[in-house]
């Protein structure tokens, strides 16, 4: 294979025994008196400890703008997992430490013990939680939310296949996750991507892409998206990470959907870094809607391992539907 076809692989994080430490980067809003603050990209760490729990880093939290409160560090986090959604709620009084830079300019350190109720839900590709951190004072009760509450997750398992200059790369059996969030709209995460040739690997990062809108027909839903991201670095070991290096960058991605199949072809636009846009397509185009599986006059019929015929398909899972195994993830 010549030097410049690129492949892709995934790295599989059982591999690595070390602590490991994922990286979410969403909208972060802050309520002070019944005054909320606009939407910021902000970035939340959640590190898996050893034992199971997790520890929760905001770090650099500046209020209004204008107050450098700190880092605000939660550790001992447990969590419960539901349909391939963890949830965690923790009632900490904690030392808010200084963050970067002068450790003069930052408030945190000087409020002493800080109580704080943080409730939220993660996925591998999303986080939402809400923060509320009692300053007590004149500043009283501050409450953060960052991400967007998740109804559901899925993961998608098909061929990815990476084009460059018009040279393509083997497909690879690979995963992407969706979240479907409570206000309609999705968060499509492809994680610890990296680019493959016969001589070298380039680490490039976990790419997720928020606020997906999708019209359904027909069972089908269909999406397209035009938008800048960051790329965080990969949630598994690498001696760099290329994507956090590279600042914003432009993402075109269309593709349709079902429980069971994703399409998506994601163009990433690397001009400023590798002279080149990456052309990633991850499954095939054939996705129809499940009513369109089996059947006479496009009757679905479902059943689970047991033989009891369920309405609906409300949970992963191995079902019959139309006399056929489909796999629900």
């Amino acid at each position: 294979m010549k030097k410049f076809l690129l492949t892709i692989a995934v790295a599989l994080t059982a591999m690595f025994a070390t602590a490991q430490t994922k990286t979410y980067t969403d909208a972060l809003t802050v309520n002070v008196g019944g005054e909320a603050t606009d939407p910021q990209e902000t970035t939340i760490n959640v590190k898996s400890n050893s034992d199971g729990t997790y520890c929760l880093s905001l770090n650099n939290f500046v209020l209004g703008g204008m107050i450098y409160v700190g880092n605000i560090v939660l550790d001992n986090i447990s969590a419960t997992e539901e349909a391939g959604i963890k949830s965690f709620a923790t009632n900490q009084t904690i030392q808010i430490t200084a963050g970067e830079g002068s450790a003069d300019d930052w408030m945190g350190p000087l409020l002493g013990d800080v109580p704080i109720d943080l409730k939220g839900e993660m996925t591998d590709g999303s986080l939402f939680c809400t923060i509320d951190i009692n300053m007590g004072g004149e500043i009283g009760l501050v409450a953060v939310t960052f991400g967007k509450d998740i109804k559901g997750t899925r993961t998608y398992t098909d061929a990815l296949v990476v084009t460059i200059n018009g040279n393509s790369s083997t497909p690879q059996q690979t995963k992407i996750n969706v979240d479907e969030k409570t206000d309609g709209t999705y968060t499509l995460s492809l994680n610890n991507f990296m680019l493959v040739d016969t001589e070298s690997t380039i680490p490039v990062g976990n790419i997720v892409i928020h606020n997906i809108a999708a019209d359904e027909a027909d069972g089908v839903k269909n999406f397209a998206v035009n938008q800048k991201i960051n790329i965080v670095e990969g949630d598994v070991e690498a001696d760099y990470w290329m994507g956090p290096m590279i600042g914003e960058v432009p993402v075109d991605m269309t593709g349709k959907m079902t429980e069971y199949k994703l399409y998506c072809d994601i163009k990433i636009d690397m001009t400023a870094t590798l002279n080149q846009v990456i052309n990633v397509k991850f499954g095939n185009g054939d996705v129809t809607g499940i009513e369109q599986i089996g059947g006479e006059k496009g009757e679905k019929v479902v059943f689970d391992l047991t033989g009891r015929r369920v309405e609906a398909i409300t949970a992963p899972g191995i079902y019959i539907v139309n006399g056929k195994k489909v796999i629900v993830k």
